[in-house]
């Protein structure tokens, strides 16, 4: 993960939304009559309404510029009476659909009584909200010509260098709306959005075609204006490319690496927010059985999960339960202090899965080392400058893509080797932290994959100092 120079806030703040959520009145009636309906006939009925709208482009080598956009609808509902269950989603917001999803839940459920016609209108016209409140159009792209700059940029900057052999440019954007109803339940989110660019540039290194790959997000495309930082994703990518070319592969055991800031927050988003998540820790899938006021790491370690982080990539006001999302303070110098569970923590990758226990934003906070001293007290190891595609398993054991890393020989940042895997165990990574810098930066916008679903996350730390890891070759592409 390449890290950008948000900082760390000192306080929670409104995730980023271009429009305020809110309950129309309409709706407000439906979930009372929702509430009555459960009370009146032991039937309780919940659904989750989703809009997504997309616009992807891509620049591939000939530098012509294509892209589509698109539309994802459609709904859930899952009915329960007495013991029965029934549970449908459909990708169709059309009256038809909302008729046949609905009495088909009923009919599993064993609510064979139940007015589902009358339901299925009440709710086509509440789905109408997203179209009367929603985006009007899909999401605006930046420009081909600036697209088109990113990837000149990743070709100028390996110049002089090593040739590169393919650069490509993409660009993603997404603006979703939902509505959840229930019994009491009334909340329409509208509109979260998500802007993606990236570049993946290749070079012929000594053992084989080598990547440099880079990206950068955000929720607001304004942020994108003056085109700088989408033109540094292309300058970068080429600039890597161009380094690993001469990168040799190491494997070594129980080493040193000085993790860059932003990097570090894929450590806090394994090796902390995915044990601390409820369902996780109650099963015990992540090697470790922390419970509130287990020491867990050093003094001065502090890790907390803020959906409301300015421009966080898994940052939103409600979850997908529509209950107001809030700050979670996981580690409190180093001691456990609280699980991510609970309300506010409910998210779905779409209509068609139902919600989990999800991180948002994790973060280390802010600690009170020197970043290059941190490098400077290293004789021998490695500096990571991105770490991705991270998995726990459930003995505790982790691995990591480590890529654009160097050798530390004497207290200096050296050579490149090979894009690498760093190995290890959750508990005996967290006691070997040594040191925590004073810097902060935000990594690279990232999905999160937990049981088949895949939701936006956000991690970000300062330079990490961490003793005790393995590290082996890589041969995959980041």
């Amino acid at each position: 993960m390449e890290a950008m120079t948000t900082p760390v806030p000192s306080r929670p703040h409104t995730a980023d939304q271009d429009g305020a959520p809110g309950t129309h009145p309409d709706l407000a009636a439906l979930g009372e009559r929702l509430r009555e309906t459960e009370a009146r006939t032991g039937v309780r009925v919940d659904l989750f309404v989703e809009r997504v709208r997309g616009t992807e482009c891509f620049v591939p080598d000939d530098a012509t510029v294509t892209g589509e956009p698109y539309e994802q609808a459609g709904f859930a509902v899952r009915i329960r009476h007495r013991d029965g269950e029934g549970y449908v989603a459909l990708n169709s917001l059309s009256g038809e659909a909302f008729r046949l999803g609905v009495r088909a839940a009923a009919d599993r459920a064993g609510a064979e009584r139940f007015d589902t016609d009358g339901l299925a209108a009440t709710v086509l016209r509440a789905a109408g909200h997203l179209e009367s409140r929603g985006p009007g159009v899909a999401v605006a792209a930046p420009s081909a010509e600036l697209l088109r700059t990113a990837r000149s940029s990743a070709l100028r900057a390996a110049r002089g260098a090593a040739s590169l052999t393919s650069v490509s440019v993409s660009y993603s954007g997404a603006a979703r709306d939902f509505l959840r109803l229930g019994p009491g339940i009334a909340h329409l989110e509208e509109t979260q959005r998500w802007h993606l660019v990236s570049c993946r540039a290749v070079a012929d290194g000594t053992g084989g075609p080598v990547v440099g790959y880079r990206k950068a997000g955000v929720r607001d495309l304004g942020a994108w204006e003056s085109g700088l930082d989408i033109v540094r994703v292309g300058r970068d990518a080429g600039r890597a490319a161009v380094a690993k070319t001469t990168g040799r592969p190491v494997t070594e055991r129980n080493v040193t690496l000085v993790i860059a800031a932003g990097a570090s927050g894929v450590l806090a988003h394994e090796l902390l927010g995915h044990p601390l998540e409820g369902d996780v820790a109650a099963r015990r899938l992540a090697g470790v059985a922390w419970r509130e006021g287990d020491r867990i790491g050093p003094a001065g370690l502090h890790v907390a999960d803020d959906p409301g982080l300015a421009g966080g990539w898994g940052g939103f006001a409600h979850d997908d339960e529509g209950a107001p999302a809030r700050l979670r303070r996981l580690v409190r110098d180093g001691t456990v202090t609280g699980f991510i569970d609970g309300a506010g923590r409910q998210r779905r990758q779409s209509f068609r899965q139902p919600p989990l226990t999800r991180m948002s934003n994790v973060y280390v906070d802010r600690g009170p080392d020197d970043p290059a001293a941190l490098t400077a007290s290293v004789g021998h190891g490695f500096h990571v400058a991105r770490l991705g595609g991270g998995r726990v398993h459930e003995d505790g054991t982790f691995a990591f893509g480590a890529v654009d890393v160097r050798r530390i020989r004497d207290g200096s940042v050296a050579e490149p080797v090979s894009d690498a895997v760093v190995t290890g165990h959750v508990a005996a990574a967290l006691t070997g932290i040594r040191g925590i810098g004073d810097d902060f930066a935000m990594g690279s916008p990232a999905a999160c994959a937990k049981y088949g679903q895949e939701v936006p996350v956000g991690d970000g730390g300062p330079t990490l100092l961490v003793t005790g890891l393995d590290i082996e070759p890589s041969h995959a592409s980041p």
